[in-house]
């Protein structure tokens, strides 16, 4: 029987992945369970959630799944808001990542969700954790495309919310840390596939490295090596 005067035992901390899927997202999630988090996953659908939450439960860990449009700014800061509500965030990580296609053949709406969705929906989820994080000294991750540095006609829309993200990144990074939060993003410079250099697993396994190096500069990027 347990000590009715013994302080209640600590939650595991709480990361938050905005942008879940079957391929890097899901590495994420594992890695950041692996670690000791408790998570909560969003995702637009529930098939790219329900493998990923089930994923984490089997490695005993505590999943919240939310369903959130990235495209939609207010929905984004409204989930971050109630994943708070649940438990306070000690991580943030935005994984969220569409839209291709050149720029000449793009409509506006096309273009206003590459940004939105790659680089202003990271931002605005950043806002919304930011009393969790600077509360207990937590970890903002961001997950950068290396199409941001050398931009092709044909990911021109892309590159064009990666290149958005990535300097949203680097303006965000001196205020958070004037405010006791990291900030780490892997600019991962090639395509993401299972097996060989640009596994997913093996990303997520950079980037948990990254992120834990208290002395790392604020991006790196990821060529596949280490």
């Amino acid at each position: 029987m347990s000590d009715p005067a013994a302080p209640p035992a600590p939650h595991a901390p709480h990361a938050v992945v905005v942008g879940v899927g079957p391929g890097l997202g899901s590495s994420l999630a594992r890695t950041f369970a692996d670690a000791g988090h408790d998570l909560t996953l969003m995702a637009r659908t529930t098939a790219s959630l329900a493998p990923v939450a089930a994923e984490i439960r089997a490695m005993g860990r505590v999943a919240n799944e939310q369903l959130v449009d990235v495209a939609d700014l207010e929905a984004v800061a409204a989930a971050v808001r109630r994943a708070s509500a649940w438990r306070r965030i000690a991580l943030l990580h935005h994984n969220a990542s569409m839209s291709a296609g050149s720029l000449l053949e793009a409509d506006p709406a096309a273009l206003r969700t590459s940004v939105g969705v790659n680089a202003l929906a990271a931002v605005v989820a950043v806002q919304a954790a930011l009393p969790d994080l600077e509360a207990g000294g937590g970890l903002v991750t961001w997950t950068g495309g290396g199409i941001a540095l050398q931009p092709r006609g044909e990911y021109g829309v892309l590159a064009l919310g990666k290149a958005a993200m990535r300097a949203a990144g680097l303006a965000l990074a001196p205020e958070l840390a004037a405010r006791g939060v990291r900030m780490r993003m892997l600019t991962i410079n090639g395509f993401i596939r299972p097996g060989g250099r640009f596994d997913p697993d093996r990303i997520a396994e950079a980037f948990w490295a990254h992120a834990q190096d208290a002395d790392a500069d604020v991006e790196r990027i990821y060529d596949g090596r280490g």
